[in-house]
């Protein structure tokens, strides 16, 4: 019974969207989606699930989209700038 509790709070998840406001700090929020879409990734193209080499496989992926998301900011930051 606790299982299909679980699920239930999961799927409500899906169907009542987050009130996420809109304040610089609520960009954090795109940390646990470019974890969860590394994770998702690295799952589906390892062949190998030894612990260690998913752990790193996983960590560098997300660093590298969280780099790429910060270059893109601030690149958008510079052009908002120079159009100003």
């Amino acid at each position: 019974m606790p299982s299909c509790l679980a699920m239930a709070l999961m799927a409500q998840l899906f169907t009542r969207p987050m009130d996420i406001p809109t304040e610089p700090l609520s960009l954090l929020w795109a940390l646990p989606i470019c974890l969860s879409i590394a994770l998702v990734y690295k799952a589906v193209k390892l062949h190998n699930f030894r612990p260690a080499v998913v752990a790193r496989e996983v960590a560098l992926l997300f660093g590298t989209i969280v780099g790429f998301l910060v270059l893109v900011a601030a690149c958008l930051y510079v052009v908002a700038q120079l159009v100003r």
